[in-house]
Order: C-alpha cells, then sequence, then structure tokens
C-alpha cells in the first residue's frame, strides 16, 4: 500500500528521559501513528449498505439506512431500540458535518466512540457489518482533513491498535511502533 494513501490516527504518548549530566528528567511527547483499517462488509447484505454509503461518501447513518432498507428496520430496532436516541442525536451531527458544521464531526465522534461500545448486535452481525468503526474511521478522517484537534478514549486507542496489529499480524514487527504501544499501554496503566 502507498505509504501516502494510508489514513491514521495520532495519540500523543508521553516518554521520561532522565538527562544524567543535567540530572534532570524530561517529559518529551512522541507521536503514536495508528494506521486506520478499512472496514470490509461481512456479507451481501452489508455489502450493499456500505457501497451505498462510500458511493456518497457519507457515514453509516443509521437513521438513513432503515430510510433506505426498509426490509431491515425490524432487525435494527430490535437490536437498537435502548440506544435509538443516540442514533438519531448522532444522525443530526453527521448531517450537520456534511453540511460544514465542522464542530459537528467532533460531537459525532464521541457519539460514535460511546455507540461502539454497545457492539457487536445481532443486526451488525447479520445485516449492518462493523459500520460504527467504518464510521469512527470515517469521522477520524474527516476531522483529521479539516486539521481539527481531537483525542479518542483510551479504550477507542486500544481499539485502534488491535484492528492494526491483526491487519499486520503476517508482517515483519515494526519496533518503533510496538515500543510506542508498550509505553503507551504503560502510561495508561498509570492513570488508573
Amino acid at each position: 500500500m502507498n505509504n501516502d494513501k494510508k489514513k491514521y490516527y495520532i495519540e500523543p504518548v508521553e516518554i521520561e528521559i532522565y538527562l544524567k549530566k543535567a540530572g534532570i528528567v524530561r517529559t518529551i511527547i512522541k507521536d503514536l501513528k495508528i494506521e486506520l483499517i478499512d472496514v470490509e462488509p461481512n456479507n451481501e447484505k452489508s455489502r450493499e449498505i456500505f457501497e451505498l454509503f462510500k458511493s456518497m461518501n457519507e457515514p453509516i447513518d443509521l437513521m438513513e439506512v432503515q430510510n433506505n432498507f426498509p426490509q431491515y428496520i425490524k432487525y435494527i430496532y430490535d437490536s437498537y431500540y435502548k440506544n435509538m436516541e443516540l442514533f438519531e442525536k448522532l444522525s443530526m451531527h453527521f448531517k450537520s458535518g456534511l453540511a460544514g458544521i465542522n464542530d459537528s464531526w467532533r460531537s459525532a465522534l464521541y457519539f460514535t466512540e460511546l455507540l461502539l461500545k454497545y457492539e457487536p448486535t445481532v443486526a451488525s452481525t447479520e445485516i449492518l457489518g462493523s459500520f460504527n468503526t467504518y464510521n469512527l474511521i470515517y469521522v477520524i478522517n474527516r476531522l483529521n482533513e479539516l486539521g481539527e484537534k481531537f483525542l479518542l478514549e483510551d479504550s477507542t486507542v486500544y481499539y485502534l491498535i488491535k484492528r492494526r496489529n491483526e491487519a499486520y499480524k503476517d508482517s515483519p514487527a515494526d519496533r518503533e511502533f510496538d515500543k510506542l504501544v508498550e509505553l503507551w499501554e504503560y502510561n495508561v496503566k498509570g492513570k488508573n
């Protein structure tokens, strides 16, 4: 894959360095660049949904999925009725972001992070595919394109690292990446 085409989430990692001659400790920040691995549909139903939203260059809006694929409304409702209000708010942020209100992408990111915690569901497994992960990557890319600063929750960063590592499991180890992940994990444990 061409490096210019790769998309990343960048997580700052604090590293403490002991300067022996000065006898002091300094903290520096290194960027942990986590490649965003594209989400593939898991069956023909999800492929149809993904292709529709990709063709419009939009996130997969659950409200719009129901409008475009009414045959799945019951499955979607049965899986998401407890969180439907959150998906409605997320839909509003998607629409605002697509209309040019850049702050809406940040709100969309936080709603997507929250809703990702409730996956997988029957609807995502059998019909929708990993649409929340697709949305997470879509919104991160959009915020990066806009030059917006943002940070993800530690659990989301861990999820992205896990997806990246799974994609590269048969490749030679990237020692710098692995070391930064190790330092990031150490810092997270230190916070908790």
